[in-house]
């Protein structure tokens, strides 16, 4: 009898061991995840001396996080990504005001370097800084140069005539969200042509270069922000020199935010 002792000791420590790294498995499996940063829609409103609601974008994505879609409903728009072999990717938009356009370029390094534009003769070329970031941009004779302090945008200036300048402040807001989300003043922007100019869509993309660490916030707008209480932004507005402004309400993948 006393031979068997050692062995029923060493089966009942087993037995205990494995109910504890079981039980131990178990709470590894109920520790909540980190909340989702992939943004699923936004709400958009504009603020004047009443707040408006302006309309609603919905935003795909595939299994890699990357955007393959964007659909509006004020005026009703359509935004397609396709992303093919060898690193050509190509995306084209159309909305009830413009007729459909399509862009198509291929990645060195995971940056454009130049995109063809099927409503333009000549295609806009880029080249980027030794750190990755977007240095200058060539759209028929419009020339953008881009300057930064170390990860984020500090400026654009254009030529000719500076139409296109721009200057910014570096706020202390993460921009790691699924969105690049420096391009909500882009959408807002009134100067003539100017998302195509900047190539608003492939900055959402992610084909232009590294995006700013962190939200710049343009000179021309006084920025507010609200936060879930997860942390994550709430929505975005901005208020231009003119008192005039939009709101931007977020949506996430695991949170609908927009009631």
């Amino acid at each position: 009898m006393n031979k068997l002792r050692p062995t029923i000791k060493l089966a009942l420590f087993i037995s205990v061991a494995g109910a504890f790294l079981a039980a131990c498995s178990d709470d590894d499996d109920k520790k909540p995840s980190a909340p989702s940063k992939i943004i699923t829609g936004i709400r958009v409103y504009k603020i004047t001396d009443v707040i408006s609601y302006e309309g609603d974008l919905d935003f795909t994505y595939d299994k890699d996080k990357r955007l393959t879609g964007v659909r509006g409903n004020a005026p009703l728009t359509t935004i397609n990504y396709s992303y093919g072999d060898n690193s050509h990717i190509s995306y084209n938009y159309s909305s009830e005001n413009y007729p459909l356009v399509e862009i198509t370029t291929t990645l060195e390094n995971g940056r454009s370097y130049v995109c063809k534009f099927s409503n333009q003769d000549s295609p806009i070329t880029y080249s980027y800084n030794n750190e990755g970031y977007l240095k200058s941009s060539n759209n028929n004779g419009i020339v953008l140069e881009y300057q930064w302090n170390k990860k984020n945008l500090t400026s654009i200036t254009s030529t000719p005539r500076g139409t296109y300048n721009s200057d910014y402040k570096i706020s202390t807001i993460a921009n790691d969200y699924s969105l690049d989300l420096n391009t909500l003043a882009q959408w807002i922007d009134e100067r003539p042509n100017y998302i195509n100019v900047v190539n608003t869509l492939g900055q959402m993309a992610g084909i232009l270069g590294k995006r700013s660490e962190n939200i710049i916030e343009d000179t021309y707008y006084t920025y507010d922000y609200s936060f879930l209480q997860d942390g994550r932004l709430k929505d975005i507005t901005l208020i231009d020199t003119n008192k005039t402004g939009y709101s931007f309400l977020l949506r996430y993948a695991d949170s609908d935010n927009i009631e």
